[in-house]
């Protein structure tokens, strides 16, 4: 009579603490053996509009992959807006809508909260400009002997107009790199300076839209504006993973490869060499030396 009540108790106790071993290992389980989270990646990119940095991007990319055994998996969220300098400096800073960027030493973003890594990703190329032309309005190159006899423009809050104003010569700004074009179209200035890393791809890209688009062949404008991966310092582990990355492309030979990937062809129809340059000091590097060096054109 009281043997199935005394059977009902022991199997009611058995389950009771054989569900609470179960729950207990879990609990064990989860602390053991943690789900790792995918580092977060954020960094300014508008996709095709700005497709001129399809190196920088496959840099980045490169560089988090062959350090996913020491930092795991990640994953990218692109900015698709284009704020100025200060914004972006001030959201890297915050590191909530960007917490990685590339920059020139001494500019805006440089001197936000974020931690640099010193390697000149560009090998010096940005700093070598070529002009992006209107050929029916350009002078004679012949016979230019300064920069002040041409009207040159730039984007909106780039930094190259603190080089240039340094220099006395106040470039017209677009508030969008595609603004430019339509201000060349009608003959508002005279020279789009690009680095060496862009202009041919730019000239490419908006050759159909702006058929009077053309590369100028003789002059060269210079000045050292190394660039540099910056990571907020909301964000150590990125940084850590970053410096990795780059030392670890570095010494397999895979940055060099990439580097002549993306750029070796156009340098080599740009002539660098056998331009007239116009060197310009910048107001971000310290002043002795510039403009005395010899310049080791990168190839």
């Amino acid at each position: 009579m009281f043997k199935p009540i005394w059977h009902k108790l022991m199997c009611g106790w058995l389950l009771t603490l054989t569900a609470s071993f179960s729950t207990s290992a879990q609990i064990a389980g989860d602390i053991t053996e943690p789900v790792a989270t995918p580092m977060v990646v954020r960094y300014y990119d508008r996709g095709l509009k700005d497709a001129r940095h399809a190196y920088k991007f496959e840099l980045i990319k490169r560089i988090l992959e062959v350090t996913r055994p020491e930092f795991g998996d990640y994953r990218t969220e692109p900015f698709g807006e284009e704020p100025s300098a200060k914004r972006q400096a001030m959201l890297i800073s915050e590191g909530k809508i960007l917490n990685l960027l590339w920059a020139s030493p001494g500019t805006v973003i440089a001197r936000a909260d974020v931690t640099s890594v010193p390697v000149d990703i560009l090998r010096g190329l940005l700093g070598y400009r070529v002009c992006l032309i209107n050929p029916a309005n350009f002078p004679d190159s012949k016979k230019l002997v300064s920069l002040n006899q041409l009207q040159i423009a730039q984007g909106l809050n780039w930094a190259d107009n603190e080089i240039y104003k340094h220099n006395g010569i106040y470039p017209k700004q677009a508030p969008s790199f595609e603004g430019l074009f339509d201000m060349l179209a009608a003959k508002r200035y005279q020279c789009l300076p690009l680095g060496a890393d862009e202009v041919m791809y730019s000239w490419r890209d908006k050759k159909n839209k702006y058929p009077f688009l053309a590369v100028e062949p003789n002059i060269l404008i210079y000045y050292d504006y190394p660039i540099y991966l910056y990571i907020s310092k909301q964000f150590p582990q990125l940084a850590q993973r970053v410096e990795l990355g780059l030392q670890k492309l570095q010494r397999s030979g895979e940055f060099d490869q990439l580097f002549k990937q993306h750029h070796a062809a156009d340098i080599a129809q740009l002539h660098l060499s056998q331009r007239k340059i116009f060197c310009l000091k910048s107001p971000y590097l310290p002043a002795p030396g510039q403009c005395q060096k010899k310049l080791a054109y990168p190839k």
